[in-house]
C-alpha cells in the first residue's frame, strides 16, 4: 500500500506511507522559509515524490487531512503573515463584532489587503476560476464542497491521477492514529486522548485499542463549544501580548516563575468559564467571547501571575480529566496527541496519574502531523498494522557537493572523521550547529538541524541567547540525555520513553550538574531521551562527552535564526552560520569552523 496525505491549513505539509511505515514526512514552511506557512504544500510534495522516487500514479490513496477545509489559511497566510496588531484586529474587528453584536462580517473582507492570489493554486487557470468572494459567511455546507472540488481538481492535475482517488479524513481521526501508532504501545484497551482548540466541530476525544480486532475504536468525542481548554490557553497568549496559536509555549515556560497566592486569584477566573463533572465538560455559556472576557478579567493581574494561573488551570482539568478517563475505562495504558499534547509540563503531571504505567506522546502532536495520523488511520482500517515511528528523521538528507565547503576559504574546513573531533570542540565551550542525515519532522530539532553545546557552561545560555537566537530571556534550552544513562540526571519512576521531547522531567540536581539545559526557575528538562539505535554517530558523541564530564548529555536547541523555521539544506545551514556567532558547523563528512 502507497498513501499520500496531505494537510492544508497551518504548517501545511505531507506525508508518505509505503507498505507498513511512514517513510517521508515533512512541511511548507522548511522550503519556504516562513515559519508556520499554510500556503499549498507545494514544495514538500514535490521533495516527497522526489525523496521516494514515486509518482502520482503510484498511490492507492490521497488523503486531505480534515473533513472541513477553509481557503482562509492558504489565501492569507494568516499563521505567518499576521503581526500581533492582526491578531488583536481580527478580535477586535472580526470575532467580537460577529459574536457578541450578532453581526456578518467577512474574515476576507477585513483582511482583504492580505489576499495573496499570486501564489499556487490560485494563479493557475484553476484558481483564477473560483470566486473566493463568493464564498458565505458564516462559511456554509455547499462552501464546504466548493471549496472540497477545488483542491481535489488542483490536486488531481498536480498529482496526475484521477479524483476518486482523494479522500478526506476527519481531523481528529488523524491525530488518534498518529498518537497510537506513532507509538511504542500496544497494550489491549489502551486509551488514546486527543486535544486541541479546533478540528472538524471537535476539540478532543476518546477511543480504545482493541488487540483482538487490531482497530483503535472512539468511544467519546468533545465539541468544541463544550471543551474550550485550547482557546482558553489560546487567547490568554494574546492577551499576554504573545501571538496566540504559535506563543502558547512563551506562557508555559514564564509559568514557573510565579508560585505565589495569585495563582490560585487567577485561576479561579479559568474556574468560571471551563468545568469538568466526570468525563463531561460545562463552559460557561454567558461566555460568548472568550478573548474579550479574558481582556476584561485579567485586566488587573500581573504578566506571571496570569501565566501561571493559567498553566494550573491547565494542568488541573487535564489530570483531572484523565484520571477519570482511566477509572472509567479500566485502563493503565495511555497515548495523547492533538496541539495541547504540546504543554510538557501538564504532561509531567499526567505521567504522576496513579492509575498510568505505561504513557507515550509521540513529537510534534499538532496539526503538521496530521498527514501521518492519516496514513496510519487508512492502513489500519484497511487490515495494515502500522510500524511504530522509530524516529521522527523522516525528511530529506543534508546532501551537498564536497566542493561546495572546500571553497569556504574564509573558514577552517576538515574531513569528518571521529567523534573526537567534536568532543574536544565541546569541551572548549565551542557552541556546534548540526545540519546532518534526515531532517526533523516537528519543530523540535532531535540533532541532527540542531544548535549542541556544553550543558554544564550557564554562560552558554546567554551566549546563545544574544549571539543566535534572540529568545527571550526566561524561555529554557533542553537536555539530549541518553536513554541508558538517564538516571544519573532525571526522576523517571515508570521509565517512560521520551525520544521527541514531549515529557517534562524532574531532575537530580539539575540546576547544579546541567544548567543551561533545565528550566532555570523549577530545575525541569524537556529532555530527548535518545538510544544508541535512533542516531549512533550522536549518541556516541554524548557518550564520549560522559566518559570525560560525567554527564550524559548535551544542551540542545534547533538550528535556526530567531523568527525562522529549523534549517533544512546545508545552504540554509550555512547562512545561518554566516549571521550568527556560531561556531563550528557539523556537517555529512565535514567540520566547519570559523577562523577567529
Amino acid at each position: 500500500m502507497k498513501i499520500l496525505a496531505i494537510t492544508l491549513e497551518k504548517c501545511s505539509g505531507c506525508a508518505i506511507f509505503v507498505d507498513d511505515k511512514i517513510v517521508f514526512s515533512s512541511s511548507e514552511e522548511r522550503y519556504s522559509r516562513i515559519k508556520s506557512d499554510s500556503s499549498f504544500p507545494l514544495n514538500s510534495i514535490k521533495d516527497g515524490l522526489n525523496y521516494t522516487k514515486l509518482e502520482g500514479k503510484d498511490f492507492d490513496k490521497v488523503i486531505i487531512c480534515g473533513n472541513k477545509i477553509s481557503l482562509i489559511p492558504s489565501l492569507i497566510n494568516e499563521y505567518s503573515s499576521f503581526s500581533l496588531d492582526d491578531q488583536i484586529k481580527a478580535m477586535d474587528e472580526y470575532w467580537y463584532p460577529n459574536l457578541v453584536l450578532g453581526q456578518n462580517k467577512s474574515f476576507l473582507e477585513v483582511f482583504k489587503d492580505k489576499i495573496n492570489l499570486e501564489q499556487f493554486p490560485y494563479n493557475t487557470e484553476l484558481g483564477k476560476k473560483f470566486d473566493i468572494f463568493k464564498l458565505q459567511n458564516p462559511y456554509s455546507e455547499e462552501d464546504g464542497k466548493n471549496v472540497s472540488n477545488f483542491f481535489k481538481k488542483t490536486i488531481s492535475s498536480l498529482l496526475d491521477i484521477t479524483e476518486d482517488k482523494i479522500i478526506h479524513m476527519e481531523h481528529d481521526s488523524c491525530h488518534a492514529a498518529y498518537g497510537f501508532y506513532g507509538s511504542p504501545i500496544r497494550d489491549d484497551n489502551t486509551l488514546i486522548i486527543t486535544a486541541d482548540a479546533w478540528g472538524d466541530d471537535l476539540s478532543g476525544t476518546f477511543a480504545l485499542y482493541s488487540k483482538e480486532e487490531n482497530q483503535i475504536k472512539r468511544v467519546k468525542e468533545y465539541h468544541h463549544k463544550s471543551f474550550q481548554l485550547g482557546r482558553i490557553y489560546r487567547y490568554t497568549t494574546l492577551v499576554l501580548r504573545m501571538l496566540a496559536n504559535e506563543h502558547e509555549y512563551k506562557v508555559m515556560g514564564l509559568a514557573s516563575y510565579y508560585n505565589g497566592p495569585m495563582t490560585k486569584k487567577v485561576e479561579k477566573i479559568f474556574d468560571n468559564m471551563l468545568q469538568l463533572d466526570g468525563l463531561e465538560f460545562i463552559f460557561n455559556k454567558n461566555i460568548p467571547d472568550i478573548y474579550d472576557h479574558l481582556k476584561n478579567n485579567l485586566k488587573n493581574f500581573r504578566f506571571d501571575h496570569i501565566a501561571s494561573g493559567l498553566q494550573s488551570f491547565a494542568e488541573k482539568i487535564l489530570i483531572n480529566w484523565i484520571s477519570n478517563a482511566c477509572k472509567f475505562y479500566q485502563t493503565k495504558s495511555v497515548v495523547f496527541s492533538g496541539g495541547i499534547s504540546m504543554n510538557v509540563k501538564a504532561n509531567l503531571e499526567i505521567s504522576k496519574i496513579p492509575n498510568i504505567e505505561n504513557l507515550f506522546i509521540c513529537g510534534a502532536g499538532t496539526d503538521e502531523t496530521l498527514p501521518i495520523g492519516a496514513c496510519y488511520n487508512w492502513a489500519q482500517m484497511n487490515g495494515i498494522s502500522p510500524k511504530p515511528l522509530s524516529s521522527l528523521y523522516l525528511g530529506s538528507d543534508a546532501k551537498y557537493e564536497e566542493k561546495e565547503v572546500l571553497s569556504l576559504s574564509e573558514y577552517s574546513v576538515e574531513k569528518f572523521d571521529s567523534e573526537e573531533q567534536l568532543l574536544e570542540k565541546l569541551l572548549e565551550g565551542k557552541i556546534i550547529a548540526t545540519c546532518r542525515g534526515n531532517m526533523e519532522m516537528g519543530q523540535r530539532s532531535l540533532g541532527n538541524r540542531s544548535i549542541i553545546a556544553d550543558p554544564r557552561l550557564s554562560s552558554n545560555v546567554e551566549k546563545i541567547n544574544n549571539s543566535i537566537k534572540k529568545r527571550d530571556f526566561w524561555m529554557p534550552f533542553a537536555p539530549i540525555i541518553l536513554s541508558e544513562y538517564q538516571d544519573i540526571l532525571i526522576e523517571n519512576p515508570k521509565n517512560l520513553e521520551s525520544p521527541f521531547m514531549t515529557i517534562a522531567f524532574e531532575t537530580k540536581d539539575g540546576k547544579n550538574k546541567i544548567p543551561a539545559a533545565v528550566h532555570q526557575a523549577d530545575g525541569t528538562a524537556r529532555a530527548q531521551l535518545l538510544k544508541k539505535e535512533e542516531n549512533p554517530i550522536l549518541w556516541n558523541l554524548i557518550f564520549k562527552f560522559y566518559k570525560k564530564t560525567g554527564i550524559p548529555a548535551v544542551l540542545n536547541t534547533s538550528f535556526n535564526l530567531h523568527g525562522e523555521p529549523i534549517v533544512r539544506t546545508v545552504s540554509d545551514g550555512l547562512r545561518v552560520f554566516k549571521k550568527s556567532d556560531l561556531e563550528v558547523l557539523w556537517l555529512n563528512n565535514h567540520i566547519i569552523e570559523k577562523k577567529n
